[in-house]
């Protein structure tokens, strides 16, 4: 691969020059002016990318060393550079892709530099021209029952339409074989023999055709407009995707395109224009497929320029860190959907909840009948044991009495001192107080309730994106009605003091807030699990299988879990457990993990020690299906991001005083 690379900065072309020198395969040339370039292409015998400025200065550019590169190399690929804005320089550009230096880190030109090199070249300069002719159907057009919204694409010989199927309303995309080309009958047959192969392939993540027609002379059919948005729009907007959806998407689309290779069917490229994922994180791809012909494509090139584009709009951090996973081995469309169901899997807790939650299906939140001496029994058994820690400094939190409901969080105060941190750190915190449980269900309606009744945003961070209308956890409706019934739900019994997950940092902080508390920081929240002594488990020096609820007893198929500390997934915040930290403070060890705070004083979250650009929030604790270890109270959980959810996380509260303040 032989890449010009053209950058006027001195202090800048070093530095980038040999970030992209160190791609195996890769040789780069670098120059710091046009008359440069132009004289080494002079006498080179390959070029597969030119890296150039577009305007160096008043008097030079770097459209004219494109047009030479071109004229020599025709199947040259381009990347345009700019520090300047570049409105009013559209037909120069002719379509090739710009990286604006604003400026541009190395790891984003390399991004770039290796999108480039697997998109085909704009279709103004396969026809040769630099602008594309105007649209033969113009907005507004009726043909046959379509209407014509606007103008997609132009191709070599066909035009895609956005338009209007007037009997039913439905948005559709008409695909116009070129007019002048109507006199063409190999270009007529190939045109329709690719109608009835897009015909026959049907398959979810495949925009279906609908229809062939022939209007007025005209011909032409009209296919679904995928969901979601396109990976060309989410470019444009300057909208990134999250490592799991980044796995989502490129396993979507290799699904896909494994289906059709799988029947023999051929394809051109795809492009960002093709791929769209919606709302949900649902991939689906445009229909690209078309009867065998002279072109035939390396299917571990096609899947590495795919993975070329999904970089451009992947976030900083664990999604980069995949794509860049993705690279390092050359993989067909079956291997890429291999690796990356090893990928999914490995997201550990995301990997639960898929599973799990595929058995919501068949459970169901079924109506569990609680007998009358059930009841009885309780009452008869009703007390209250609460007693502060002894000579060895250990509690015993609070039996509550069966049936009952915590409406209230518990705060328990965890004196001043100093106590050990992390491994052997020694810090110290003023007083504070903290929740003995977990945030539950019930608790967590209570807020929604009470959001009902508030301006909207009155609880939400400052930061929290705009896009997030709700505090709302997936499946709400479904778990909080199984909660009150106190039957099951994903196949486990829950009741309203089950601790609430599937939710955000987000929703936590609004909860805490709304409370009048906070989240606790990691510092308070180690502190409160390990006590000043800084105890590897709650309860003392020595691991125990049976005290905290975590997954050695796992089974994600939920039919043999359990067998060792009694529950497969989450258990009720109030029943008798072991895993009881030196200040009487619950499930620190176990159940479900937990959201932290930084620091309440306002610091911005942690840097993420992989990719320390990345700021994110903290996780703490083991959870149902984690299984035992040493380190279940001090490893430091570093999320994707803050809008991240599980079935195996929740969150408790914390207070710099010991009563909640009014809200």
């Amino acid at each position: 691969m032989t890449i010009l690379f053209l950058d006027a900065n001195d202090a800048t072309r070093v530095d980038r020059a040999a970030l992209l020198s160190q791609q195996t395969g890769w040789r780069v040339v670098a120059v710091g002016t046009v008359k440069e370039g132009l004289s080494w292409l002079a006498k080179a015998s390959k070029l597969d990318l030119l890296i150039t400025e577009a305007i160096i200065n008043p008097t030079s550019n770097g459209f004219d060393l494109r047009d030479a590169a071109l004229a020599k190399f025709k199947n040259a690929r381009v990347l345009f550079t700019t520090r300047y804005d570049l409105a009013g320089y559209e037909a120069k550009i002719s379509g090739w892709p710009v990286l604006a230096d604003t400026p541009y880190t190395p790891e984003k030109l390399l991004s770039k530099a290796r999108a480039a090199l697997y998109i085909d070249p704009p279709t103004q300069m396969l026809i040769g021209a630099e602008q594309s002719p105007p649209p033969y159907l113009q907005e507004g057009t009726l043909l046959g029952q379509y209407q014509i919204l606007e103008r997609l694409s132009y191709e070599n010989e066909s035009e895609t339409y956005r338009a209007i199927q007037v009997s039913v309303q439905r948005p559709v995309a008409l695909v116009l074989l070129r007019p002048e080309l109507l006199h063409r009958p190999e270009v007529v047959d190939r045109f329709k023999s690719r109608e009835r192969l897009k015909a026959s392939i049907a398959h979810p993540r495949i925009a279906p055709l609908y229809e062939a027609g022939e209007v007025s002379g005209l011909v032409f059919y009209t296919r679904e407009l995928p969901r979601g948005r396109s990976l060309e729009e989410l470019a444009l907007a300057g909208e990134t995707l999250s490592e799991r959806r980044v796995a989502e998407l490129l396993y979507g689309v290799a699904e896909a395109m494994h289906f059709a290779l799988d029947r023999g069917c051929y394809h051109r490229r795809l492009e960002p224009r093709d791929v769209f994922i919606d709302a949900q994180g649902q991939a689906s791809i445009v229909n690209i497929f078309r009867p065998a012909d002279s072109r035939i494509r390396d299917p571990r090139e096609e899947v590495a320029a795919l993975v070329a584009i999904v970089e451009t709009v992947a976030a900083e951090g664990k999604a980069r860190g995949l794509i860049t996973s993705l690279v390092e081995q050359p993989r067909d469309w079956a291997g890429l959907m291999d690796a990356l169901d090893d990928v999914r899997d490995a997201m550990r807790e995301r990997s639960i909840m898929r599973r799990i939650e595929a058995e919501s299906g068949q459970s169901g939140a079924g109506s569990s009948s609680i007998p009358w001496w059930f009841w009885v029994s309780a009452l008869i058994a009703v007390g209250i044991v609460f007693s502060l820690g002894n000579l060895a400094g250990t509690a015993t939190p609070a039996v509550v009495a069966a049936g009952a409901i915590l409406k209230e969080p518990e705060l328990v105060e965890i004196p001043a001192g100093a106590f050990r941190y992390q491994k052997n750190e020694r810090r110290s915190l003023p007083t504070f107080w903290i929740s003995r449980h977990e945030v539950t269900l019930g608790q967590y309606a209570d807020f929604l309730a009470a959001l009902t009744k508030a301006p909207p945003g009155t609880y939400d961070h400052p930061s929290q994106p705009k896009l997030k209308l709700s505090h709302l956890p997936l499946k709400w409706d479904d778990t909080y009605a199984a909660a009150k019934a106190g039957a099951t739900f994903n196949g486990q019994p829950i009741t309203l003091n089950t601790p609430v997950t599937q939710v955000d940092w987000w929703d936590a902080y609004a909860y805490a807030r709304w409370r009048g508390l906070r989240l606790p920081t990691e510092e308070e929240w180690e502190k409160a699990a390990r006590g000043d002594r800084g105890q590897p488990f709650p309860w003392g020096e020595k691991p125990s299988r049976e005290k905290a609820n975590l997954g050695d007893d796992y089974d994600a198929n939920g039919k043999k879990g359990g067998k060792t500390d009694g529950y497969n997934l989450f258990a009720p915040v109030v029943r008798k457990t072991g895993d009881v930290s030196p200040y009487g403070i619950q499930d620190m060890a176990g159940n479900v993990s937990e959201w932290t705070a930084s620091e309440h004083t306002g610091e911005p979250w942690p840097a993420h020690p992989d990719f320390p650009d990345l700021r994110v929030p903290v996780v703490r604790g083991g959870h149902f299906a984690q299984k035992g270890g040493n380190d279940l109270l001090t490893a430091r959980l570093f999320t994707e991001s803050a809008s991240e959810t599980t079935l195996a996380r929740g969150f408790r509260v914390a207070s710099d005083q010991p009563r909640p303040a009014a809200k």
